[in-house]
């Protein structure tokens, strides 16, 4: 395993942690909208293509899978998660700036 993927591999874990948390909470806590259950589907499509893209060196479909999962979830917090209690908020904003702390050190080791 090269230096750059096992650095990114690192950098996942509290992305995937938080993520597992949150699907976890979605079980257990609220019945979630099919709707909104969509913008989930669209948003395990779109990531995870963008960080297998990401570990098989494909950088430009990277790019294009984020450029597609980004809206997806901005439009699933807007839309599904301002009245969540501040419990869920939190493991949401959390992965978002766990999934954010990712994306650089990808930028930083992929296009440096």
């Amino acid at each position: 395993m090269t230096a750059q993927k096992l650095l990114l591999s690192l950098a996942l874990v509290p992305y995937v942690s938080l993520a597992l948390v949150d699907g976890w909470m979605h079980e257990k806590d609220r019945q979630v909208p099919r709707v909104e259950q969509w913008f989930h589907a669209a948003i395990f499509l779109f990531i995870g293509s963008f960080l297998v893209a990401v570990f098989l060196g494909h950088n430009m479909l990277a790019v294009a899978a984020l450029i597609c999962g980004i809206p997806c979830l901005a439009i699933d917090e807007i839309k599904f998660h301002g009245e969540l209690p501040a419990k869920e908020r939190r493991i949401h904003f959390l992965a978002d700036g766990a999934l954010a702390v990712f994306i650089l050190i990808w930028l930083i080791t992929a296009f440096t």
